[in-house]
């Protein structure tokens, strides 16, 4: 049998890559772990990075022609998303209707999407132009419009996650509104998650305001029941650490019982990371979240182009470089795979990193 032809499309706004099988062909699906139909997978995060994981294990764990009975499969994959932005078109709704930011959500929506490609094409698109529309998401718009129509927040995420006909859950961290507070060595601080990396100088700390806010009770379950728990990719102060200072979120993984992993970050972010190596990103979260085990920590064995490290330099980011022996040393196992995506940007590939997720899977206790 001769190669299946497929056309590759680049997403630049969610950095994916698109694939689409030329029609009369099938695409030959890659060899992944056998996992436990009942395993839980439990990912932490938001931004960009949070997406393209869910994207890849939908993939894994729901390919196609899986007959998809919510009752059963529901609960095999959960998103847990940070709700700190306050920066585009999801701070300028949060302010002007005090609802919690729809941006993060949605991307995680549009991930596990499996229903109609156009009503995907509706979440996903994007106002242009100078107007006061110029900049939202429609599906931001539409998250918007049915917190008003729903109860909460959560039950507006429902009904999205039911017009995207997703597979999984997604869940936001907590339904009350929260500041993100980063403090520097000299005393000073910042609050609002958009400015932190404007200032340009190095963290000693973020904190969520106000600090006792209560867990979505829906979450706290998920990590309970959770076999596997991953915590990135994404930003470390503003879309990792700020799900793991929800106290009640925090205290379900230390007592969950369940496999915790991290996914490392590829490139140093200007303004929030400048410098850290994988050892710093590990000694952040334990300085916010000291009872949060990490067990795994997962690495990118793939080396970058130079072109592209090159770019990134130029905008003040680096590899991210990760020596085994402090991972080690602080009690985690690091475990290196090929995770590197295709494309322009650096970015990991959600196949490859679903499939290196999906392997943690396998070891977990019978």
């Amino acid at each position: 049998m001769g190669q299946p032809r497929y056309t590759v499309e680049y997403d630049s706004y969610l950095g994916l890559d698109r694939w689409q099988v030329v029609p009369g062909e099938r695409l030959l699906a890659p060899s992944l772990p056998a996992v436990r139909p009942t395993c839980r997978v439990v990912a932490l995060g938001g931004g960009t990075g949070l997406p393209i994981l869910l994207q890849g294990l939908k993939t894994a764990l729901f390919p196609a022609g899986w007959t998809w009975v919510p009752k059963r499969e529901r609960d095999r994959l959960t998103a847990i998303v940070t709700v700190a932005d306050d920066g585009g078109s999801s701070g300028r709704l949060r302010r002007a209707y005090r609802v919690l930011p729809p941006g993060d959500i949605r991307n995680c929506l549009l991930a596990l999407s499996d229903g109609d490609p156009t009503m995907a094409a509706i979440f996903n698109f994007r106002f242009s132009g100078e107007g006061e529309m110029a900049g939202h998401s429609l599906g931001n718009l539409i998250l918007t419009a049915l917190s008003q129509l729903e109860s909460d927040f959560s039950e507006a995420v429902e009904r999205g996650s039911e017009i995207l006909a997703i597979r999984g859950r997604v869940f936001p961290s907590t339904l009350e509104e929260v500041v993100l507070r980063a403090e520097f060595p000299d005393g000073s601080w910042v609050e609002g998650e958009s400015r932190i990396p404007l200032v340009r100088r190095p963290l000693s700390r973020v904190r969520l305001q106000p600090e006792d806010v209560r867990a979505l009770p829906q979450a706290v379950e998920a990590i309970r029941a959770a076999d596997l728990i991953v915590i990135g990719p994404g930003s470390l102060y503003t879309s990792l650490i700020p799900i793991l200072l929800v106290k009640e979120l925090a205290e379900a993984i230390a007592g969950s019982g369940a496999r915790v992993a991290l996914v490392m970050n590829l490139m140093t972010e200007p303004g929030e990371t400048d410098g850290y190596t994988g050892g710093d990103h590990l000694l952040a979260i334990r300085r916010h979240a000291p009872r949060v085990p990490i067990h795994t920590v997962l690495i990118n064995s793939a080396p970058i182009p130079e072109m592209l490290i090159e770019r990134y330099a130029a905008e003040g980011a680096a590899p991210i470089t990760m020596d085994p022996e402090p991972v080690s040393t602080l009690g985690c196992r690091p475990v290196a795979r090929d995770l590197l995506g295709v494309g322009p940007t650096i970015r990991h590939d959600p196949h490859k990193l679903a499939q290196a997720v999906l392997e943690l899977a396998t070891e977990l206790p019978e």
